[in-house]
């Protein structure tokens, strides 16, 4: 076809007939195609701003995002800090703990201490006791009665300071 076209060199006015035609198929057949190319040219456009204003929109989705991120970022920084504060005093208390546990120890020492001088008290207020009565029995006669009852007393406050009675 190419040949017949550079064979087409004729002014319009010296043409025949036949290559009248022939140019005037060519001619609605470049202005069809134009008019194809320019539609498609026409819809890409179209397509085009269409995809702008996607992106334009999406730009906005990521900035939206972003801001969001941000957010998220200084709140999550927030509370890391919060849990770095919580973590030191954590770590105060159980040093508090642990000092605390000694000083609990050192108590419980003691007053394991105490109660077995307490044990050592109570059998020897027994023993004086019994030794009393044994005393009083034996020499009621010859011993002084008054420093009996006031052996007597004495044991008798004892024992009740201690509960014992």
């Amino acid at each position: 076809m190419k040949n017949k076209i550079k064979k087409l060199k004729l002014p319009l006015n010296k043409m025949t007939g036949d290559e009248k035609n022939y140019t005037a198929v060519l001619l609605e057949d470049v202005n069809s195609n134009m008019k194809a190319f320019w539609e498609v040219i026409s819809s890409t456009q179209d397509d085009v701003r269409g995809l702008k204003k996607d992106v334009e929109g999406l730009k906005e989705k990521g900035d939206a995002t972003w801001d969001l991120l941000q957010d998220v970022k200084e709140k999550g920084d927030a509370t890391w800090d919060l849990l770095q504060d919580v973590k030191e005093k954590g770590d105060a208390t159980f040093e508090q703990v642990g000092i605390m546990t000694e000083k609990i120890n050192g108590v419980e020492n003691r007053l394991d201490s105490i109660e077995f001088k307490m044990d050592d008290l109570i059998k020897e207020v027994s023993f004086i006791k019994e030794e009393l009565k044994l005393l009083k029995i034996t020499i009621s006669e010859k011993a002084d009665k008054e420093k009996i009852k006031i052996l007597e007393f004495k044991i008798t406050r004892i024992e009740s300071h201690l509960k014992l009675v």
